[in-house]
């Protein structure tokens, strides 16, 4: 299995969580990536995808918190725009080199806490920007 496979389930259930939808019970799901990251050919994705799971887990094991930042809303806007897979595989990379660029530039005025959760964003596009580099080639 390629990593693209995995990204799409991965993203699909990283929006359920994002957009507030945390009253579903998503064991099922987590136990769904968590196999299909097993299945990654490449050791390094692979790897990559467990971290991701592991995160997923994370945030759903720490329940809501409190509300979003600014900062955070801004970010997770972004994101959700830079993810969008809608269009050309070069409109697609595009847009996620953009989101890149606008969660650097958000980035520059976030706490260290929301620097962090920037930077879980900012993970994901850069493994969805490579994939779509070799796509795009």
């Amino acid at each position: 299995m390629e990593y693209a496979e995995f990204e799409v389930e991965y993203k699909r259930v990283f929006e359920v969580i994002l957009n507030g939808r945390g009253d579903r019970d998503l064991t099922a799901d987590i136990a769904r990536l968590h196999a299909l990251a097993e299945q990654i050919d490449d050791e390094d994705d692979r790897d990559d995808a467990l971290l991701e799971v592991t995160g997923i887990e994370d945030v759903i094991a720490h329940g809501p918190g409190e509300p979003p930042t600014e900062v955070i809303q801004q970010a997770r806007a972004a994101y959700a725009e830079a993810v969008r897979d809608d269009g050309t595989t070069a409109e697609r990379l595009a847009r996620a080199e953009e989101g890149m660029r606008a969660l650097e530039r958000i980035a520059t005025n976030a706490t260290p806490d929301e620097c962090q959760a920037i930077g879980d964003h900012e993970h994901v596009l850069h493994m969805q920007i490579g994939a779509l580099r070799l796509t795009v080639q």
